[in-house]
């Protein structure tokens, strides 16, 4: 309900003209070349996943033109692949692309039936993200075929025509040659007028047939791939990793060109008038950096974040004044929004930035593009200092100077420096969880307390704050109830959750208490033969809290880097009250290595009490592949030597 007036007002905007999209049916263009169907495949059945593969798949583009050609042809290897592969779906936005239908061929036992005619698309709004505040202003096009069967091949071909006009003409390509299937032939072929000088390159292309010639006034690049094996994934991959052989084609020659790009798309053609705002925000006695966190709070919190990414709205921004009317705006308008109130006071070095939040560091690997980034945050210089704000985290806590902040890695900052791309420096990377559970144990068969505190700072704050704000208490309560019977078989909450917010230090502290039952076990009821226990209370602590970040993995070697928390500072207490008297011997250990530091430490604190401390600080974002093995076998050992055996003699 919360976006319902929105989606109304963006129905009587957009859904008129889905209801009127058409698309047409037309020959395949004169300027593509034909492709014929590999006769022979290399691939097993077993080879095989989802019970289709894609036996040809030719893609040809004409830039001149602004053409996209698409022919799929998609071989039915068992009756488990019919249900997929005969529903045919094309995304495209009607704002700015036209679709223009080829051939539907089905291949049945070497006969060609034509089913064209037969084709009749339903047009569907393409919305999946609406609810998260992005309106996409994209259609799908979609049709689920008739009489599919297993071996037959599906022939489909068709057309899209038309670009972003926001991009200025300029062009970029950077198409995957292998897939998550195996490919008898992978086609593509790009042409474009011999008198642009595009930047090209085909990464890990050894193994390919690439081609670059010049036919009829134009350039003309052939790539042909045979035989393709599926790429291969591991887990816990990192974003900014490509696992596959991919070409890709742009018209911009340095991010010197994208700047100047990013600048006009950016400058605004009167200067916004938002003494209103101020009116609302400032009172009249804050000193300047007291003004800087109120500008920055008004921007996260007052302006609700909600984006309509259609054609040029994908890119250019609305006029602040338009976003303080309107109280909505995605990251670039918040963006601007923040850059014009901050010039206002007299922070003129203030600049919005463009990044990839999934290629990050290894942005500056790829050609320089206006199509490349797909988020927008602020930077601002004040007294020789550089500081960084997301628009978009609301509820941020701390102030301007210490801001939590995500390192993106390499950035463009539109009207700095633009002869390369600059890194990331955030003012604070620290972020952490401290957490200490205390169990009172008064007796050996009633009922005992558990008391959960827990403080976050930095990240894990702004993320726990906007948890707290989106859940009732009472289901956040019950949440850690569910967790916390993976080790204690009966728990019941006993109090209201506590929560105590310092945004202005930015720490969320939060305190449960619960009342837990069936702790120890009567060693005596044990049904082994060697029966060990036999006259001893007993009990098994798991720190299960440690187990997301140390669980048992398979340590083999890794073709790719491993992606873990970063930044993460955790400690974990447990203190132990029991019922009788008893003696533990104080124990330290520590583990160091290139990707985190784990240190447990066991000691007595009185003659019924005892306290384990763990700490887990991680020191990259990723584990290299030549360390893997190593941390992995110490992340392995560590886990498996957490579980605790408490006895007490009867």
């Amino acid at each position: 309900m919360k976006f319902s007036f929105l989606f109304i007002l963006l129905t009587l905007l957009f859904g008129q003209n889905v209801k009127c999209q058409k698309y047409t049916f037309d020959k395949d263009p004169i300027w593509i070349k034909p492709v014929e169907i590999p006769k022979n495949s290399t691939f097993e059945k077993h080879d095989i996943a989802s019970g289709y593969y894609f036996t040809l798949v030719n893609y040809q583009v004409n830039l001149n033109e602004d053409a996209y050609y698409n022919r799929e042809v998609i071989n039915i290897t068992s009756y488990s692949g019919i249900t997929n592969a005969s529903q045919l779906l094309i995304t495209y936005d009607t704002s700015y692309q036209k679709l223009k239908i080829h051939h539907l061929f089905i291949w049945r036992k070497g006969e060609k039936l034509d089913r064209t005619k037969d084709l009749s698309f339903e047009i569907m709004n393409n919305e999946y993200s609406l609810q998260k505040g992005i309106y996409m202003g994209q259609i799908t096009a979609y049709d689920n075929l008739n009489d599919i069967r297993k071996d037959d091949l599906i022939d489909f071909s068709y057309t899209l025509i038309g670009s972003n006009p926001i991009f200025d003409k300029e062009k970029y390509l950077n198409l995957p040659i292998e897939s998550t299937n195996p490919l008898d032939l992978y086609s593509i072929r790009i042409l474009y007028s011999k008198d642009k000088n595009y930047t090209c390159k085909c990464v890990d292309c050894d193994s390919v047939e690439y081609v670059n010639n010049i036919e009829d006034n134009n350039n003309v690049i052939l790539i042909n791939a045979k035989n393709v094996k599926p790429s291969k994934y591991e887990d816990n991959m990192p974003s900014w990793i490509t696992p596959y052989k991919y070409f890709t084609l742009s018209s911009l020659k340095t991010w010197n060109d994208v700047n100047i790009w990013a600048q006009k798309v950016f400058a605004l053609k009167q200067e916004p008038k938002l003494d209103i705002v101020f009116k609302e925000i400032f009172k009249g006695s804050e000193t300047l950096d007291e003004k800087i966190d109120k500008i920055i709070d008004f921007v996260q919190d007052d302006i609700r974040y909600m984006g309509i990414e259609s054609g040029i709205g994908s890119i250019k921004p609305f006029p602040p004044d338009q976003v303080v009317k309107q109280r909505f705006g995605d990251c670039k308008d918040k963006s601007l929004l923040l850059v014009s109130l901050l010039k206002k006071i007299g922070i003129k070095d203030a600049h919005l930035v463009l990044v990839n939040t999934n290629m990050q560091h290894e942005l500056v690997k790829q050609l320089p593009s206006n199509e490349i980034f797909n988020h927008c945050i602020v930077t601002f210089n004040h007294n020789d200092s550089t500081y960084w704000v997301d628009p978009t985290i609301i509820q941020q806590g701390g102030n301007y100077k210490n801001l939590a902040n995500y390192d993106y890695g390499k950035v463009l900052i539109i009207g700095g420096p633009s002869d390369s791309l600059p890194t990331m420096k955030i003012q604070s990377n620290k972020s952490g969880i401290n957490i200490v559970d205390e169990l009172t144990l008064k007796s050996f068969t009633d009922p005992g307390r558990l008391l959960i505190k827990s403080n976050r700072f930095g990240l894990e704050a702004d993320s726990r704050r906007s948890l707290l704000d989106h859940y009732t208490s009472k289901d956040i309560t019950k949440s850690v109830a569910d967790e916390l019977k993976l080790i204690y078989p009966t728990i019941n909450s006993i109090d209201d959750l506590k929560v105590d917010d310092d945004i202005i230090n930015n720490n969320v502290m939060t305190t449960y208490n619960y009342e837990i039952d069936g702790f120890w076990q009567d060693g005596d009821k044990k049904s082994d033969i060697n029966n060990n226990t036999a006259g001893y209370w007993m009990f098994k602590f798991e720190p299960q809290t440690l187990y997301q970040y140390l669980s048992v993995s398979a340590c083999v070697e890794r073709k790719y880097d491993y992606l873990i928390d970063y930044p993460l500072n955790f400690e974990y207490k447990v203190i132990f009250n029991c019922p009788k008297e008893m003696i533990v011997y104080d124990k330290y250990k520590k583990i160091d290595n290139v990707a985190f530091t784990f240190e447990e430490s066991i000691e007595q604190l009185s003659r019924t009490s005892f306290q384990i401390i763990y700490t887990y600080t991680t020191k990259v974002k990723s584990i290299n592949t030549k360390d893997f093995v190593k941390v992995c076998e110490e992340k392995n050992k560590i886990s498996k030597s957490l579980p605790l055996v408490i006895y007490f003699k009867k």
